[in-house]
């Protein structure tokens, strides 16, 4: 799980020397309709080119336009949860994205907002537009399921609560 965490980390890194930012967290189309979640604009970026190039993005990832690449990519999608982590963007106080889902800045910018989490989190695809908020890990984490994290400078560590607080502890070198 924290191998995927520095290939997720670096493919975002890869976005953004050439894009100037990470993406956002959710593709929307121009009415605001929910595309695919941040892992469909990486996927060129983590050496997935065959489900990028045949995936249409702008399409719903689950549209039967995209129904032949969500096949074909079956061992990458079973790469990113094969431990049973399933590892999603995050949305609390210590983001990288805003409450919108848009970049606070660059990871450069901002080393230690947390990037990516890693917990179980059954019955969603990557390219779901999904992200895990303050409540949900709250509840995963009061239910004694652990989580890991990585931060925009890459370095990782656990989540725990402390009280009702969420605390990243950077305890993995980058």
């Amino acid at each position: 799980m924290q191998g995927r965490l520095r290939q997720l980390h670096l493919a975002l890194f890869n976005y953004q020397a050439v894009n100037g930012v990470i993406p956002d967290r959710n593709l929307h189309d121009s009415n605001g309709r929910l595309l695919c979640s941040w892992v469909g604009m990486i996927l060129p970026f983590i050496e997935q080119h065959e489900i990028a190039d045949s995936i249409d993005i702008s399409e719903s990832w689950d549209s039967p336009s995209n129904k032949e690449s969500l096949e074909r990519g079956k061992r990458f999608w079973d790469w990113y949860s094969a431990d049973g982590y399933f590892i999603s963007a995050y949305d609390g106080a210590d983001s990288m994205w805003d409450s919108n889902g848009k970049p606070l800045g660059t990871l450069e910018e901002l080393p230690t907002k947390v990037l990516l989490v890693a917990t179980t989190i059954d019955g969603i695809h990557p390219l779901e537009p999904f992200c895990l908020t303050e409540d949900h890990l709250r509840k995963i984490l009061t239910a004694g399921t652990r989580a890991w994290y990585v931060d925009a400078d890459r370095f990782h560590g656990t989540v725990r609560l402390e009280g009702n607080s969420i605390v990243f502890v950077r305890n993995f070198e980058q």
